[in-house]
């Protein structure tokens, strides 16, 4: 994705520019963790979502104003984690700019992802392999299907266009 490296150029700068550095898993110490970057394939929005080791980022006012130059930026979030882990996100989001999601769609079905939100990173294979799991399904219109360890529910939300009732159970334990 050709925005991941305008994305990263600019936060690699703000961390120049302010002497921020980056976390090292194996003192625990530094605060830049990584930096989650989404993207809607089929709306064009971008989500960015700075991990850090502390409560704030430093001059993040001007960091939000130089990523709001990139074309569909939606969403900026900044994600605490501060524990001593090699987990990526921790459980508390911060919202920076925008509402804090951003949309997509995986056939005809619109879904909104947050940060912490379980989402397949390849929308246009997901959609090939919904559509065949929907086909092998063999649903006539009468079913209750459940939908085990559902995430956002895009498979739940993908299977409801062709069964009754569709229950879709999600686990989000944390750190995960």
């Amino acid at each position: 994705m050709e925005e991941n490296r305008e994305v990263l150029g600019r936060i690699k700068a703000h961390m120049e520019r302010y002497h921020l550095a980056p976390y090292d898993e194996s003192t625990h110490k530094g605060l830049i963790r990584h930096t989650l970057i989404r993207k809607g394939f089929q709306t064009g929005e971008l989500m960015v979502c700075q991990v850090i080791n502390g409560n704030q980022l430093p001059h993040s006012e001007e960091l939000v104003k130089s990523l709001l130059e990139i074309s569909g930026m939606t969403s900026i979030s900044l994600n605490v984690n501060k524990e001593q882990t090699n987990v990526i996100l921790g459980n508390k989001v911060e919202n920076l700019f925008g509402p804090g999601y951003i949309t997509d769609y995986i056939g005809s079905v619109q879904y909104r992802i947050s940060p912490l939100s379980f989402y397949q990173v390849n929308p246009v294979q997901t959609k090939k392999l919904y559509e065949t799991a929907l086909e092998y399904a063999g649903l006539t219109g009468g079913e209750t299907v459940w939908d085990l360890y559902c995430g956002i529910g895009t498979i739940s939300l993908f299977l409801a266009q062709k069964a009754k009732k569709v229950y879709g159970v999600g686990n989000r334990s944390p750190g995960h």
